[in-house]
């Protein structure tokens, strides 16, 4: 299963469902982050990209310990397009889920949205599954 991990309340609800999921189904879990860049105008040795893999790998190391799976879980970070990213990682790591989070969008228009989910239904022949917002009250207390 792959996960993909934002420091969000969004992201934060997937990684809390994956974890539990790959628990219980006994599926190997890894986390992706993606950095939302347009990879081909950056060079191999810009220090800008470099420091924000360095910040995604920490990201990923942090969130894997908060959650307690950072001996089991593997950790992958990508550069470019998210849903096109997350895709590859699927396929490299033969995944059978992508989970990602959504937001809910208000109380008028109800549900839930999650354009990276939308996006991924063009990418990619894996199941992609939305993982619900956080109620009011976890939110709180991580």
């Amino acid at each position: 299963m792959i996960c993909g991990v934002t420091d969000t309340d969004e992201g934060r609800a997937a990684l809390g469902l994956s974890v539990e999921l790959s628990a219980r189904l006994g599926l190997r879990l890894v986390l992706a982050h993606v950095i939302e860049r347009d990879a081909r105008l950056e060079g191999d040795g810009d220090a800008g990209l470099q420091a924000e893999r360095r910040a995604a790998a920490h990201l990923l190391a942090q969130l894997a310990t908060e959650y307690g799976v950072a001996a089991t879980a593997k950790r992958r970070e990508a550069i470019g397009e998210p849903a096109a990213q997350l895709s590859r990682i699927a396929a490299e790591e033969a995944a059978d889920l992508i989970l990602v989070g959504a937001r809910t969008r208000g109380r008028l228009r109800g549900g839930l949205e999650c354009r990276l989910a939308r996006e991924l239904e063009t990418e990619t022949p894996v199941p992609v599954l939305i993982a619900p917002p956080l109620p009011r009250r976890a939110r709180l207390t991580n």
